[in-house]
């Protein structure tokens, strides 16, 4: 009896203690969050010279990142430099996943973020859902980089919808039996997304990896790489991160 009422006060002293511990985090990082957005964060020669010396080195690079961003702890500011650090590192397909549910609407200043710290910056960007912009480059020949947002809405959602359309035989495709092939279904949801590969990299910040339901049937193969534990993105962490990946023995299977 005794022993038991012990397991109980220590499980439960320790339950208090990783509560105080987690509390204390988001308050930091909360604190931080809050005492940095106040700086005007631009991208520096001093980035650029990292990026320029260190991406040369890797054996390979992706071809398509993905960022998981939280609007509760990223500012518009750091995903405009890691768009900026994307192009000059020469990855054609960086896509933010909408963590929170924000970023969607605040497109257009991230956008306008991202002009601003582009400047003397050669290199194209387009964005996806502006198909009249073609990018904007300083006519030097650079790298080109296409700048998509997902959310949720994006995931199993959209594979719900069209398993129905399928089964519905509103969305054409070569069926060649009464079950439908993961091939078959490949070929849709490549049609839904025509515009992007699969991602090869995800990265997230925070004390713990979640995926948050980002584009799960594209993401079989994606290496999960955290930048920071306090959600600080650096460009220390982003040329870190691009070191994991490239020694990653990314096993495809038959």
């Amino acid at each position: 009896m005794l022993s038991r009422l012990l397991r109980q006060f220590l499980f439960a002293l320790l339950h208090l203690i990783l509560n105080f511990i987690v509390g204390a985090q988001n308050v930091y990082c909360r604190y931080w969050l809050k005492k940095h957005s106040l700086q005007d964060y631009e991208v520096t020669k001093t980035d650029l010279k990292l990026i320029v010396k260190h991406i040369p080195k890797l054996s390979k690079q992706p071809k398509h990142l993905v960022v998981l961003s939280d609007s509760d702890y990223h500012s518009i500011d750091d995903l405009a430099r890691m768009v900026i650090w994307s192009l000059v590192a020469g990855i054609p397909f960086l896509s933010f996943y909408d963590v929170s549910g924000q970023l969607s609407y605040q497109e257009e200043k991230l956008f306008n973020a991202v002009e601003k710290n582009k400047k003397g910056v050669p290199g194209c960007i387009k964005w996806s859902k502006k198909p009249d912009l073609n990018g904007y480059t300083n006519g030097i020949p650079a790298h080109k980089i296409v700048v998509n947002i997902f959310s949720c809405q994006n995931g199993r959602s959209t594979i719900t919808q069209c398993i129905k359309e399928m089964c519905e035989e509103k969305i054409p495709y070569n069926r060649k039996s009464d079950q439908i092939t993961a091939q078959e279904f490949d070929d849709v949801i490549s049609a839904v997304y025509p515009s992007i590969p699969d991602p090869d990299l995800a990265l997230f910040s925070g004390p713990v990896c979640c995926t948050h339901g980002l584009l799960p049937w594209q993401i079989r193969l994606t290496e999960f790489i955290s930048l920071s534990v306090d959600y600080n993105l650096s460009v220390e962490s982003f040329v870190g991160a691009m070191y994991k990946y490239s020694k990653c023995d990314q096993r495809f299977g038959t």
